[in-house]
């Protein structure tokens, strides 16, 4: 199954079948199933932006509907274009590939392992020793 990955410091999940019922609503004519990944991934961002509060809960991971496991798999597609939202198309009916940390939004997530306060930092050029904003331990 291939899930549309929006990565915005907040993860939403918006599965095949939610993006073809949000098609099939439009009514345009065209089968969901020519769209591209391009067009998927468009898709969701549109729905996001139509979506209530209430009905975002169900693409927030951990919040009843969505699980982790939503979002491993084979990244098919993705657009890092904009500095604010990070968007992928993952299938995942394929084994994710090893992969380095994950830069949401250009920023970097640290966690302390002293407080396990978690917080990112925008622009790393290179990792260097960083303080914990809450208990002022170094992380890295």
């Amino acid at each position: 199954m291939k899930n549309v990955v929006i990565h915005k410091i907040v993860t939403f999940i918006f599965t095949e079948e939610q993006l073809k019922a949000f098609w099939e609503k439009k009514k345009t004519g065209v089968p969901f199933t020519s769209l591209t990944n391009e067009q998927h991934m468009k898709l969701a961002e549109e729905m996001l932006q139509h979506s209530s509060h209430s009905q975002l809960q169900q693409h927030l991971i951990d919040g009843g509907w969505r699980t982790k496991e939503d979002m491993k798999g084979l990244v098919l597609a993705e657009d890092d274009s904009r500095e604010h939202i990070h968007v992928e198309i993952v299938d995942t009916s394929i084994p994710q590939r090893p992969s380095n940390k994950l830069f949401i939004d250009r920023l970097t997530e640290f966690t302390c392992s002293d407080c396990q306060f978690s917080f990112y930092v925008r622009g790393l050029q290179t990792l260097p020793s960083v303080l914990c904003p809450s208990c002022g331990k170094t992380v890295q």
